[in-house]
C-alpha cells in the first residue's frame, strides 16, 4: 500500500488484513519502486493517485506496468477531477470505500 498519510495507512493497512491479506505501507511513490527493486514481494500494489513526492499514484502505476506488466494496481482517489482517460485502464476505487467495496476491488484484480 502506497499512502502518504499514516492516519488513512493504518486504518487501510488494518481493513486489508481484514480481509485476509497482508500489506505492507511505504509512504510514497518513489520508496515503492525502491522496495520493489529490491525485491520486496508484492502480489499487487494499492495506491493513492494524489501524492508528495514528484511522482504520483497514476505514475507509479505506470511506471509499474513497464518493469512487472503482471503486476496488479489498484489506484485509489477522492479527488473527482480523475476521469477515466487519466488512469490508463487502471482500476480506480474512489473514496470514502468500506471494507466490502476495497475487498471487491481487490479480488477483482485476482489477489492470490
Amino acid at each position: 500500500m502506497v499512502e502518504d498519510d499514516d492516519g488513512v495507512a493504518s486504518v487501510v493497512c488494518e481493513m486489508i488484513g481484514d480481509l485476509g491479506y497482508s500489506a505492507t505501507r511505504v509512504p510514497n511513490a518513489h520508496e515503492a519502486l525502491a522496495r520493489i527493486e529490491r525485491g520486496l514481494p508484492v502480489d499487487a500494489v494499492f495506491t493513492d493517485i494524489i501524492m508528495p513526492g514528484g511522482l504520483n499514484g497514476i505514475e507509479l502505476a505506470t511506471e509499474l506496468r513497464k518493469r512487472r506488466p503482471d503486476l496488479p494496481v489498484l489506484l485509489t482517489t477522492g479527488y473527482s477531477g480523475h476521469g477515466d482517460t487519466d488512469v490508463q485502464d487502471f482500476p480506480v476505487l474512489r473514496k470514502p470505500y468500506d471494507r466490502d467495496e476495497l475487498g471487491a476491488a481487490l479480488a477483482q484484480l485476482r489477489v492470490h
